[in-house]
């Protein structure tokens, strides 16, 4: 693929990431998306072979760039070490907060996710398969370290999809928080008092002293 060719497909990506967002798929044209990309109508079906392929792409482009950020490289095992499992642990969600809210580029995301949260569809296996599952197995089994228990237990998932929960919040519900504090934007200093909040909560699975 060629330089011009390659800037083409990432701009198309990109338009169907914000207007899939913001306008849903049956209601975002190839035209509005040609014209959102700075590029003519015929540039979807050679990259994309269509609307439906452009969509796929942009939640893959989400989903890898999620997974990028939140779980590099492959997921190590677990630390048998107790100390070292919870260390780990506190670096993950560290970056997921650093993510969730901080990340512009996160934020653009947010909407077509959210979408397809609500009504699950391919694009969803996509983003399920690619990132949100890895990141839950990545969490999961360092949870399952820390309590003694499967990876796969319900009360380990649960626990995880809490967490997480915890997390995301950061990104869903950032302009409440902002408002609250009476901030544009969040700080370092801020974002710094969220992980300490965080790691406060992860003290639930420190060993327990000797």
């Amino acid at each position: 693929m060629t330089a011009s060719a390659a800037e083409t497909r990432e701009r198309l990506i990109q338009a169907g990431i914000r207007l899939f967002g913001e306008h849903g798929y049956r209601a975002t044209s190839t035209r509005m998306l040609a014209e959102a990309a700075e590029a003519n109508i015929g540039s979807i079906a050679y990259h994309f072979a269509n609307k439906h392929g452009l969509y796929l792409a942009a939640a893959g482009h989400i989903a890898d760039q999620l997974r990028e950020r939140l779980a590099p490289g492959d997921a190590p095992d677990a630390p048998t070490d107790r100390d070292a499992a919870l260390d780990l642990l506190r670096e993950v969600v560290r970056r997921m907060v650093r993510t969730f809210a901080a990340d512009d580029d996160c934020r653009q995301w947010l909407l077509l996710v959210m979408r397809e949260q609500i009504h699950p569809g391919e694009a969803f296996e996509i983003l399920q398969g690619r990132a949100f599952g890895v990141v839950q197995t990545r969490l999961a089994t360092l949870i399952g370290r820390l309590t003694d228990r499967a990876p796969d237990d319900r009360r380990v998932v649960l626990e995880t999809h809490t967490l997480v929960g915890q997390i995301v919040f950061f990104l869903i519900a950032r302009e409440p928080l902002l408002r609250r504090l009476g901030l544009e934007a969040l700080d370092a200093t801020t974002l710094a008092e969220i992980e300490a909040v965080l790691d406060g909560h992860l003290d639930l699975y420190a060993p327990p002293p000797c």
